[in-house]
């Protein structure tokens, strides 16, 4: 018979999940439903969404410098969207709601019920987080898997199994497939997989089985990425996700790095900061202050426990290894980059939250709060100024016109596509050469093409002999003008398509 006493607790954690799901979709729903584009990513990836819809191929046609896995999720959730204007979010949205619900099942692990809840709302209401997951970025999905493959490994700490290690093999293969800057989530895993084999080492014997379930987890996220990265072409998923990002981190600057970590919390999420800062004073105060807290706090810390890593240390070493990885190795980094330190450090304030009475005060606190660093994604508003007018132009070509842009996003939002292999024009293929002046003349000759549209000096801009061959090419310059920045906004349109 079904143990009736584990059925209360078990309704209540469902309901958290349900509530938290409800949570983190509500908060993300006016990014998906914005009616402009709200990153440059979010252009460049819906586009490419659009590229896919009619039959372009990730990788072979349609530039990606994301991992194999990841335009085929985003076809995927532009399809369940219906393939309306905004379906490409669909994915970012879902990925949102699955790190909030992970985060929480995952924390159940480590910790009691309420510093569960106080992880996952942390993240629900994370502004690095809701960038990642409203807007259409790889950062989301991956993180999503991240946890994912966390949640396998405390799992398989508990209780190792020939299953559960396949499974979490397929969650690590899935978190490097969708986007590879995500490692640090091999410090987990490691940790977990490699701690019993080494601690035999040191006995002088050998721990078969667990050296069997590290090999199947290996093995299977190598299988995994190799099944996914196939239909596109190991050379062309090598070239995109791998060669095109090496190339581009030549240049690191750890300083810089540093302070836009630093900032990109301190702008992005006050509420994880104020609740960090508050869980370091409880701590110190209950180890040197009062002995009452002190009991309680043993009651939701797993004790190291033989051969297994503790928790608090895996996620501290999750937290560690990200900050470092972003620091010292990610170049460029940008801020959608620093979602990746969200989930390690939700989960630590979680295990060591402070108690409830301090919490309810902390959570009073950041109800402003909340406001102030989603800034900008709660009211995203329409567009205005020079991009209004180019979607305003956009918009009266003719069904089917494609128009190129090196700000994708507003091809996107006029309704229109673009070609498949500039559905990304970021300055980082400018700066390697992947597209040239004559490749842009060359594509512009398409007669697809009714419109090039030139924002930036970092990319279309960054061809001064470009304009001049759209007009030996029949395009008229429509509308010309300077921007704040001192770029040169240009909008041709080619005659064949009044």
């Amino acid at each position: 018979m079904p143990d009736s006493s584990n059925q209360p607790q078990r309704f209540g954690r469902l309901i958290d999940t349900a509530l938290l799901g409800v949570l983190a979709l509500v908060l993300r729903l006016p990014a998906f439903f914005s009616e402009r584009h709200l990153t440059f990513d979010d252009g460049v990836f819906a586009s490419s969404a659009l590229a896919i819809r009619d039959g372009g191929i990730p990788f072979r046609d349609v530039f990606s410098s994301q991992g194999p896995l990841f335009l085929p999720l985003v076809a995927l959730g532009d399809l369940l969207g219906l393939h309306k204007l905004n379906s490409p979010r669909v994915l970012a949205v879902v990925s949102g709601i699955a790190i909030v619900v992970g985060l929480y099942w995952t924390a159940l692990q480590m910790t009691d019920r309420l510093g569960a809840v106080l992880a996952a709302v942390l993240a629900a209401t994370s502004g690095s987080l809701i960038w990642v997951t409203g807007p259409l970025a790889a950062d989301g999905p991956a993180l999503a898997f991240a946890v994912l493959a966390v949640l396998l490994s405390l799992r398989q700490r508990k209780r190792p199994s020939y299953l559960n290690a396949a499974f979490l093999g397929l969650a690590v293969g899935a978190t490097l497939s969708t986007k590879a800057m995500e490692a640090p989530i091999l410090i987990v895993v490691g940790c977990v997989i490699l701690t019993p084999i080494w601690v035999a080492a040191r006995q002088r014997r050998l721990e078969a089985r667990a050296l069997l379930q590290g090999c199947l987890v290996a093995g299977s996220a190598a299988v995994f990425f190799a099944v996914v990265s196939a239909p596109f072409g190991f050379a062309a998923v090598w070239d995109q996700s791998f060669v095109y990002r090496t190339a581009a981190s030549t240049h690191r600057d750890l300083p810089a790095n540093a302070a836009k970590l630093v900032s990109t919390l301190w702008d992005r999420d006050l509420i994880l900061v104020l609740f960090a800062a508050v869980t370091l004073i409880t701590a110190v105060w209950a180890q040197f202050g009062s002995g009452t807290h002190k009991e309680q706090r043993s009651v939701h810390l797993d004790p190291n426990n033989g051969a297994r890593p503790s928790s608090p240390f895996l996620i501290t070493a999750w937290t560690i290894g990200s900050a470092v990885w972003l620091i010292a190795v990610v170049s460029p980094l940008w801020r959608p980059h620093i979602s990746a330190m969200i989930p390690p450090l939700a989960l630590l304030i979680g295990i060591y939250r402070p108690p409830l009475r301090v919490s309810l005060i902390a959570g009073a606190v950041s109800i402003p709060l909340l406001f102030l660093q989603l800034d900008g994604l709660l009211l995203t508003g329409p567009y205005v100024g020079t991009e209004a007018e180019v979607v305003q132009v956009l918009s009266k070509l003719p069904d089917g016109a494609w128009v190129l842009s090196d700000e994708p996003g507003l091809v996107w939002r006029a309704g229109k596509r673009t070609s498949d292999d500039l559905v990304d024009p970021s300055m980082l293929r400018v700066q390697q050469g992947r597209y040239t002046e004559d490749s842009l003349a060359n594509a512009a000759r398409d007669s697809r093409v009714c419109a090039v549209v030139i924002r930036s000096h970092l990319r279309f801009g960054h061809f001064p002999g470009l304009p001049e061959k759209l007009l030996k090419q029949g395009y008229v310059l429509t509308e010309q003008s300077t921007s704040a920045a001192g770029d040169i906004e240009s909008i041709f349109l080619h005659p064949r398509c009044r």
